[in-house]
């Protein structure tokens, strides 16, 4: 009996899987119009609110060792700062994570040499 059942759902599932390849194969235009559409998504992807996402992870994820700060840019100083002090007593890592949540333009923290995120020289 259950050699039955096997063989029934190995045959359905090979047909099926066969009739979607072959409607795949027959029509080239879909499949390049299906490459644009994905080409589209990646473009989408790296906007500038993947980049917030990105950093808010990684400021979630590690930022007691200041890796969103690396994500951002900075410089060498600030990720070693922020492992020795343990992202700056639990406070820094937590500061930045409200920054960039609250703040909608990203471009004063990119590149940004000082410890303290909010702290820009421009």
């Amino acid at each position: 009996m259950r050699t039955v059942f096997l063989l029934c759902f190995l045959f359905f599932g090979i047909s099926t899987f066969g009739q979607e390849s072959f409607g795949r194969n027959s029509s080239l235009k879909g499949a390049s119009q299906e490459k644009f559409n994905n080409r589209k998504i990646v473009q989408k992807l790296r906007t500038l609110d993947n980049q917030r996402a990105v950093a808010i992870g990684l400021d979630v994820s590690l930022g007691l060792f200041g890796v969103h700060r690396m994500y951002l840019g900075t410089d060498l100083k600030v990720p070693v700062i922020y492992t020795a002090t343990i992202g700056g007593g639990g406070v820094l890592w937590l500061v930045d994570l409200g920054l960039l949540i609250a703040v909608k333009d990203l471009a004063p923290f990119k590149d940004n040499p000082n410890v303290f995120m909010w702290n820009s020289t421009r």
